[in-house]
């Protein structure tokens, strides 16, 4: 049977959206092959025409989940420029929507825990992600040197953290308190009340996870 010219690269692409959501919704160790296949709307024996182990997959699917939710989550924050964004940004990273969005939320406290027990190609491409964070806060809240970053990793570290914590506690108003209390930690950290930086361009492209 033939198939339309770039039907492959189409359901490579459901394959990856669909492990992206459930490896995040329901983590990497209980998401079995079928499962994504099934969610992909695909049968099991065609996984491996598309990749050579869960491995493999998992990899890509990192990579996947990172560019969507730096659709989802930066790309309203566009025509925001400073500290304006990176204040705009932590109200956003840290509320309530995006503690109850696991499946299209920030891959970084949705996966972390278990990509450390994921091969080296799944967190290579973590780490090169978490990175671009790293520089994305940074330039639009300290000058380039390396108070400036350790600020920017200190922050990021309170936002995933506040997240992370936020889910796992069932108690809705300790989990507020949570989300409040690192979003005013970091937003201090990276003194925010303080005067713009000069604006400076990127040496390349910045990635976020």
């Amino acid at each position: 049977m033939r198939y339309p010219a770039g039907h492959k690269q189409q359901s490579r692409e459901k394959i990856l959206n669909a492990a992206a959501d459930l490896f995040r919704r329901r983590g990497i160790a209980a998401t079995g092959l079928d499962s994504v296949m099934g969610a992909a709307g695909l049968t099991a024996g065609a996984f491996y025409l598309h990749f050579r182990s869960k491995d493999a997959l998992i990899a890509a699917a990192v990579a996947k989940a990172g560019e969507r939710a730096h659709e989802r989550w930066l790309t309203p924050l566009a025509g925001v420029t400073g500290r304006a964004w990176a204040r705009a940004f932590l109200a956003r990273y840290l509320s309530e929507e995006h503690r109850d969005d696991v499946e299209s939320g920030c891959s970084v406290p949705s996966l972390a825990a278990e990509v450390a027990r994921s091969g080296a190609p799944a967190r290579r491409h973590f780490q090169q992600r978490l990175r671009g964070f790293f520089e994305l806060v940074e330039e639009h809240t300290r000058p380039p040197d390396a108070a400036g970053r350790e600020r920017a990793i200190g922050a990021i570290a309170l936002a995933v953290g506040g997240v992370l914590l936020s889910r796992v506690v069932l108690d809705r108003t300790l989990s507020r308190e949570i989300l409040t209390a690192c979003r005013t930690s970091a937003e201090r950290l990276l003194e925010l009340d303080g005067a713009d930086p000069a604006p400076r361009k990127r040496a390349h492209p910045k990635e976020t996870a």
